[in-house]
């Protein structure tokens, strides 16, 4: 067996950070690590809950990140986010990529419009990790432009790894994961509790379907209900919220409207 220079190098540098998995610098350790194989302009570590905001364990390159529009993001607006909608359906752990979990009109939303395109602007993939009891475990590349097949495949080649070690990482670093309810109106409160008469249940899912970017169709197949059901569900909560557009229910619980129909 012959191992060369860079081989070594590899493993003593993965051999730093195991040791640094319950030290303050392990994110930016692996961060580091990851980069001298794959180009990305921010990353963030997260744990998404199915009935809370994510709790942010690491915000890394932070100052290419617009706070006022990451603070939406956790208060609100990963309701909408793919990778947190598929992190709360059956998966097998490992990296996924946005075009693998996001629907098909995703990219015509507000959502990505006002902050995806701001925040992670091209692509993004993720390493998606349950956590029994805590939630799923989300480590999060950004990138401005496409992630490359090379790129890509480095990342799955180290995905065997990656996944033991960040949920070692989690366990030894655990500063209580387990969190109350939070208590702050997020987006599916907001729209629970609005219109005249109040939204139904029904009309409420599929709001969020609609502002996440999902087709009459595929409302229809994640609902178990016919496609005109959902046009039905769809027209009651226009009417009820006095909008006839998709950007009008985001402006209305987003304040970029001024609670003004579109």
């Amino acid at each position: 067996m012959v191992v060369s220079v860079a081989d070594i190098g590899f493993h003593q540098r993965l051999g730093h950070m195991l040791d640094q998995l319950d030290a303050e610098n392990f994110w930016t350790t692996l961060a580091a690590f990851l980069r001298e194989s794959v180009a990305f302009d921010s990353w963030v570590v997260m744990i998404y809950h199915p009935d809370q905001p994510p709790y942010v364990i690491y915000e890394g390159d932070s100052d290419l990140i617009e706070d006022t529009l990451f603070n939406d993001y956790v208060q609100s607006l990963y309701m909408l986010d793919p990778f947190y909608i598929f992190s709360n359906g059956g998966f097998t752990p490992g990296l996924y990529r946005l075009a693998e979990v996001a629907p098909e009109y995703f990219r015509e939303t507000d959502y990505y419009r006002l902050y995806f395109a701001h925040n992670v602007v091209a692509d993004e993939v993720q390493f998606l990790l349950p956590l029994p009891q805590h939630g799923v475990l989300s480590l999060s590349l950004g990138s401005k432009r496409p992630f490359g097949l090379g790129e890509l495949g480095t990342l799955c080649l180290y995905t065997p790894w990656i996944l033991p070690m960040l949920r070692a990482a989690v366990q030894r670093q655990n500063k209580g994961w387990n969190r109350p309810p939070s208590t702050s109106a997020n987006l599916e409160d907001r729209l629970r509790h609005s219109g005249a008469p109040h939204l139904t249940d029904r009309e409420v899912q599929t709001a969020l379907l609609l502002l996440a970017g999902h087709s009459t169709k595929t409302i229809a197949l994640r609902m178990k209900i016919s496609p005109e059901t959902v046009k039905v569900h769809r027209r009651n909560l226009y009417e009820k919220l006095g909008v006839s557009t998709q950007a009008g229910i985001f402006a209305l619980f987003m304040g970029s409207a001024d609670a003004a129909p579109a």
